[in-house]
């Protein structure tokens, strides 16, 4: 390639030196949907049938019931709140936090689930602006066409601590 058409490229300021190259086109896509994808961490407690845990549980200062944490992520697609995420992220679990891209942190109510398409619908009530992504259509696809998956998941460590500090600061 001469070196006329590597200036174009080279006078651009991208925001990392490694999106320099002139394939890296995900880049300025992630940028553009950033602020509309969103974290999800969930808590659930699972009873036990097993009579022996109950019984430990009783004489010692152990839990009898487990608790279970899931980690993923969702996009926001109406400016309401409602996310769409994935039925498995959510389960049957009691506590569905939401971090934005911002960082605010907001626990979401469950609206709709499909366990056999594996979908969710939740909504947050925030008291700040969203963005909310456009949905698409099948019938605008082609086969063969590129696609990007953008999630949010957060780490483990960092989940832990917003679960810990939304249950000693409720709403």
């Amino acid at each position: 390639m001469k070196s006329k058409k590597w200036n174009g490229y080279a006078r651009v300021k991208y925001p990392v030196s490694s999106s320099l190259h002139p394939f890296n086109f995900f880049v300025p896509i992630v940028e553009r949907v950033r602020d509309g994808v969103v974290s999800i961490v969930t808590e659930d407690t699972h009873q036990t049938d097993n009579v022996e845990d109950l019984i430990r549980s009783l004489v010692s200062d152990q839990q009898p019931f487990a608790s279970e944490r899931s980690y993923g992520s969702g996009f926001l697609f109406h400016p309401k709140g409602y996310i769409l995420t994935s039925e498995h992220v959510i389960g049957k679990s009691r506590t569905i936090l939401v971090k934005l891209f911002n960082g605010r942190v907001f626990e979401a109510q469950r609206v709709l689930a499909d366990r056999v398409r594996d979908y969710a619908v939740i909504k947050i009530d925030a008291d700040c602006k969203l963005f909310p992504l456009p949905l698409g259509t099948s019938s605008d696809t082609k086969v063969g066409e590129w696609v990007i998956s953008i999630g949010s998941p957060p780490v483990a460590i960092a989940a832990n601590r917003l679960m810990r500090s939304c249950q000693k600061h409720p709403k």
